[in-house]
């Protein structure tokens, strides 16, 4: 694996740790400035003063009691400046009365290089959805 690929990782890991961590600050670090998100939640894009929205990822952090996430069959491709990755990401934890949160979901990753620190430029997340006319969100998936 490349240094940029080892780094991008990294910065990976970082995010999912600071999601484990409910730490909202953290997270949004690893955001570039500029970045987009299509996200599970409406709308079907939030710019980038959205998707760094400090006080709104807490809100939704703090809508659960333990949150977990696993990253499976992570794939990183990286060539100067620009990196792509893509995995298969299972969001496990608890919300308040103890409701159960199990969901499988798609993730890929846009990053860019910037000042010599890798950051998310895209995130994109979804979960396919049943093609039977119900347009169910087929949540029940398993890799």
């Amino acid at each position: 694996m490349s240094e940029a690929e080892d780094q991008i990782r990294a910065l990976i890991d970082e995010r999912i740790a600071a999601i484990r961590g409910k730490d909202a600050a953290r997270a949004i670090a690893t955001l570039a400035d500029d970045v987009v998100a299509f996200e599970l939640a409406p709308p079907l894009a939030i710019d980038a003063k959205k998707a760094r929205d400090r006080e709104a990822f807490e809100k939704w952090l703090t809508g659960f009691d333990t949150i977990d996430v696993e990253v499976r069959d992570l794939k990183i491709e990286a060539d100067g400046d620009v990196g792509f990755a893509h995995a298969l990401h299972h969001l496990t934890g608890t919300r308040p009365g103890d409701r159960k949160v199990s969901l499988w979901v798609r993730s890929t990753l846009g990053l860019k290089r910037v000042g010599g620190t890798w950051k998310i430029a895209h995130a994109h997340t979804s979960v396919p959805f049943h093609m039977d006319g119900s347009f169910r969100a087929a949540v029940g998936l398993r890799p």
